[in-house]
């Protein structure tokens, strides 16, 4: 029994030590990289809390990049097939190799496709970019 309970109480005690670790997230804004632990976007602004507890707001419009849990996205034109900017959109870096940079878009993840000019489905529809020489070229196959 008592052994046990002990178990049981370790178990506990490491979860909340794994709770409290400090996270790898970052946004930058203005050209200012805020290490965080987490990231709120509201209409106009958006909210970080810091590693140190501090609350920083910056406008929405001024974030160009951010990390949360493992994964990086920055703000990137956003180009058709033609090599037209459509817009410019969050796009999650993949991989990179050599000077060549890897990024994924989700087309439809905000249910319309800006690229076909469609409501999409409900599967999400990802779409594959290649920075490369500072030009961004849409993956066709």
């Amino acid at each position: 029994m008592k052994t046990s309970l002990n178990i049981i109480l370790l178990v506990l005690l490491s979860t909340c030590v794994l709770a409290e670790s400090m996270g790898d997230g970052f946004v930058v804004a203005d050209g200012v990289t805020y290490y965080c632990k987490t990231v709120r976007t509201g209409l106009l602004n958006t909210k970080i809390v810091t590693n140190d507890g501090h609350i920083v707001k910056v406008p929405n419009n001024s974030v160009q990049a951010y990390r949360m849990n493992g994964h990086q996205f920055e703000l990137l034109p956003l180009v058709d097939r033609g090599g037209d900017t459509i817009d410019y959109a969050f796009m999650e870096f993949i991989a990179l190799n050599n000077d060549s940079r890897l990024y994924r878009y989700c087309s439809n993840c905000r249910k319309y496709d800006p690229l076909n000019g469609e409501i999409a489905p409900l599967n999400p529809v990802y779409r594959y970019y290649v920075l490369s020489n500072g030009r961004l070229k849409l993956l066709t196959n």
